[in-house]
């Protein structure tokens, strides 16, 4: 006599395999990006100190962070960069991220003016007119 199949219980299983990995994929981004965000502000600079320093907001936009610490070089996070390179990411950065495009710049308190200008001039150019100086509150 045939014994019917539907009588014995089914065991089902769940294969946690790509779950897994994909929850480990999401470990390694967050690392990696959680490092490069601290890249843009490893550099050690000695800021201005302003009486009507603002907070900086969370928001959507693409922040780019130019460093300029004493000697004067201008960095994008930790690279070194000339104003060719410098004209080429920000036009790059700009095509992508449109008006959400926001450009931080950190400079050291004793750099004078005349060397920041022509970073925003060049911001002008490339159409980014969200600009914005880490300083630290005057107590």
């Amino acid at each position: 006599m045939k014994v019917l199949d539907d009588l014995k219980p089914k065991c089902f299983s769940l294969n946690l395999t790509p779950m897994i990995d994909i929850v480990f994929l999401l470990i390694i981004f967050f690392i990696v990006s959680s490092n490069l965000i601290q890249q843009d502000v490893s550099v050690p600079i000695d800021l201005p100190q302003a009486e009507t320093a603002v907070p900086t907001e969370e928001s959507e936009s693409r922040k780019i962070t130019i460093n300029i610490p004493q000697s004067g070089t201008v960095l994008i996070g930790s690279q070194i960069v000339n104003q060719n390179q410098l004209r080429e990411y920000l036009i790059q950065q700009q095509q992508i991220w449109g008006e959400k495009t926001e450009l931080r710049i950190r400079t050291n308190k004793n750099i004078p003016f005349g060397e920041i200008e022509p970073i925003l001039v060049l911001a002008a150019h490339c159409l980014i007119w969200n600009v914005s100086f880490s300083v630290t509150e005057k107590h």
